[in-house]
């Protein structure tokens, strides 16, 4: 398991940051709209120019290309390929990573299974239901076994049964690889539910939630969130 850690991290959104997610921990990230909640996810996942430094596992990640970084991100939007199968969004990112055809097929097929989206391999995005979906995407954020999980809201447009139930399933399989994650929401319900504690982001300032953690059966922002 690799650890995060964030020194001196700004931009024009972000005020200078350090952050601190020990290996195999779930961070929440809360605060308002625009707060810069994302722009501190695509930092991390190599998307956005910054000053300071990130550090995965202790080694320097400020500079790699996202796709050497060892990172899964899940956005909202899921980019999920619509002309490519389930399967085949899958395989095409152990494409890039050199894996061969034998190799490629086991992981996905692992991965699809974990996920519980197996009996829609060969289905294309735009027939799948919304839970489907963001079980694909998640296949997909997980089939390169990340060191990192980002989840960037990525259940905000699910209804509230769907979502509880992906809320469990979610930290039960990340609790079971031991991948550390770093979740962006704007629900303290949701950051109960996935993760072990929570920060806050406002006016691109990030301070640590003294708080106690909102029961996950709410619904609405209590006044610490």
């Amino acid at each position: 398991m690799s650890g995060l850690r964030l020194e001196g991290v700004a931009n024009a959104v972000l005020a200078p940051l350090d952050l601190t997610v020990r290996p195999g921990e779930a961070v929440a990230v809360l605060g308002p709209s625009g707060a810069g909640k994302s722009t501190l996810l695509k930092i991390v996942a190599g998307l956005l120019p910054h000053r300071g430094r990130v550090l995965l596992g202790g080694g320097e990640l400020t500079g790699l290309p996202p796709h050497r970084r060892g990172i899964g991100y899940m956005s909202q939007d899921l980019h999920l390929f619509p002309h490519l199968s389930v399967a085949n969004n899958l395989h095409l990112p152990l494409v890039f990573r050199g894996l061969d055809r034998a190799a490629r097929a086991a992981r996905v097929a692992e991965t699809l299974a974990l996920c519980a989206i197996d009996h829609r391999a060969s289905r294309r995005p735009a027939s799948l239901s919304g839970g489907e979906r963001q079980r694909a995407a998640l296949a997909r954020a997980l089939v390169c076994r990340p060191r990192l999980l980002l989840l960037d809201e990525p259940f905000a447009n699910l209804d509230h049964a769907t979502r509880g139930a992906l809320w469990r399933e979610v930290d039960a399989l990340r609790r079971r690889l031991g991948i550390t994650a770093l979740i962006v929401t704007h629900d303290p319900a949701e950051a109960a539910a996935l993760a072990d504690r929570s920060v806050r982001i406002a006016d691109g300032t990030l301070t640590e939630r003294t708080a106690p953690s909102c029961s996950p059966s709410m619904t609405t922002p209590c006044c610490a969130c």
